[in-house]
């Protein structure tokens, strides 16, 4: 085994244990989702989902590439100069956002509020408005210490801290009677404590760097860098809001506000595979300079088999319980428990191919990337609009997931013909299969308990999957059958 996939071998396991820690705060998230919609209404937490999609296209606005593009600077600098660019940098998304935020409380808000029909959430979105500079500062500090390979910044903190910070001081605003702009306050919070978290992370990540003395303007390579990515971001914070932005024109606040439920539950499997996306490509971009094949499939199986270890028993416990706990959110809800599961089904196959998206930016092919994005988008935005006029919300969730899933495929095809290797190794098979064993047994369980109470039934049928997947794939992971043979003592 050579030392570099060694070195990748264990980044990796390290980015598995930083997700476990994560899901262990982030598993409040989805339960903490549905106590607010219960509490505020789906027509609220509609308006505030649609909102918070405006702000979240701004920010990609605001930052022009920079957080994607010191991803790639920090590994380039000298261990001690590793800072050089970073303060022009924050200066420089600092100012572009403070403009944002007050253009959208002064033009944008007045105009959502009129268009949708509801004035109440005018008010709402100009406090979420000064949550733009604390989010845009804290994608870079996030992309900083990513370059470092710190994975605890973005899974501790802008999946974890963040939204659960969002979530409860939503409901802690609720129950002290600030009603009305309780959604919009909480927004803000949360990202000034994902700021502070951020910066945490940052300062230890740079503990033996120090910053430069002259730093007036972005170095002009990291700006030659940024700008190309800055179109492809765009261009998919476009498509990562698309099908909000589609309900919101097609359906009503309160359609929109349940599949805000949806797509919060739904990210608790996407996240995973998106919290590897930073670390692979740093990993396939020094890979990349060589190309080692070797190396590549070791790491690249690794990684997937990594990915979808984490999201299959997130799916089981998903399919278990989903449809139960929608039946008692209320009306409105139930029908949402098949659009759920679809689209979890669809990102865990999106977490067994969508990798290859990390082997085309690592290999430096920018504009496959840009191209990949706006494909989906001229996919997705016709799927949407022919299915959820008559299938809703499961038309929704369709429509997303085959546009994805259509790109993992293209992707696949690109990876192979960049690299002319085939990237996948026995490992993830065994993974697979291991997950289809579980499943069966789980199924099994939960016919054998058919007759119990429900909720019973659910869990031990959940337990069941645990015990079959949970020692398989530690067996794997002990045998070196993981990391392309390499056995840990």
């Amino acid at each position: 085994m050579t030392p570099a996939i060694a070195r990748d071998a264990s980044d990796l396991r390290r980015g598995l244990l930083v997700n476990l820690a994560g899901y262990a705060v982030k598993s409040a998230y989805p339960v903490l989702t549905w106590v607010s919609i219960y509490l505020y209404g789906r027509e609220a937490f509609g308006a505030f989902i649609a909102a918070e999609a405006i702000l979240l296209l701004s920010m990609r606005a605001c930052l022009v590439g920079l957080d994607k593009a010191v991803l790639w600077w920090v590994p380039r600098q000298e261990e001690t100069g590793e800072r050089r660019g970073l303060r022009s940098v924050l200066v420089c998304v600092a100012g572009t956002s403070a403009v944002a935020a007050i253009a959208i409380a002064t033009q944008l808000a007045p105009w959502l509020a009129a268009w949708r029909d509801a004035p109440g959430a005018e008010l709402g979105l100009r406090w979420m408005a000064v949550g733009l500079i604390p989010m845009v500062l804290t994608e870079i500090l996030v992309g900083a210490a990513l370059g470092k390979r710190r994975m605890e910044a973005l899974v501790v903190v802008k999946e974890g801290l963040v939204p659960v910070c969002l979530m409860v001081g939503a409901v802690a605003f609720y129950f002290v009677g600030w009603h009305t702009n309780g959604l919009a306050w909480a927004f803000v919070l949360s990202r000034v404590a994902g700021l502070a978290g951020a910066a945490v992370f940052f300062r230890r990540a740079f503990r033996d760097s120090q910053w430069p003395a002259s730093d007036r303007r972005p170095p002009a390579a990291l700006v030659r860098y940024a700008l190309p990515v800055w179109f492809a971001e765009m261009a998919n914070s476009i498509l990562l809001r698309l099908d909000v932005m589609m309900l919101t024109a097609l359906t009503d606040p309160a359609t929109v506000g349940v599949y805000g439920a949806i797509l919060q539950v739904g990210n608790a499997i996407r996240s995973v595979r998106r919290a590897f996306d930073p670390l692979m490509t740093a990993i396939i971009s020094h890979i990349g300079v060589a190309h080692d094949p070797q190396r590549l499939v070791a790491s690249f199986s690794h990684a997937t088999a990594l990915v979808v270890a984490i999201q299959l028993p997130i799916f089981a416990f998903l399919w278990v319980f989903t449809p139960w706990v929608m039946e008692r959110l209320g009306e409105g809800y139930a029908a949402a428990g098949p659009a759920v599961l679809l689209l979890s089904a669809f990102w865990v196959v999106n977490g067994a191919l969508g990798l290859h998206g990390m082997i085309i930016r690592g290999y430096g092919r920018s504009d496959l990337t840009l191209a990949n994005v706006i494909a989906t988008i001229l996919v997705e935005g016709p799927l949407l609009w022919l299915l959820v006029p008559e299938h809703g919300l499961v038309g929704a969730a369709l429509a997303v997931g085959l546009a994805y899933s259509l790109q993992s495929v293209v992707q696949v095809v690109q990876a192979w013909y960049i690299t002319r290797t085939w990237v996948y190794s026995r490992t993830v098979l065994g993974v697979l299969a291991l997950g289809v064993l579980s499943a069966a047994i789980m199924g099994l369980s939960w016919l054998a308990l058919a007759g119990c109470d429900l909720p019973v039934a659910r869990a031990s049928a959940f337990a069941a999957f645990l015990l079959a997947f949970g020692p398989g794939f530690w067996w794997m992971h002990r045998s070196g059958q993981l990391a392309g043979g390499m056995v840990h003592p």
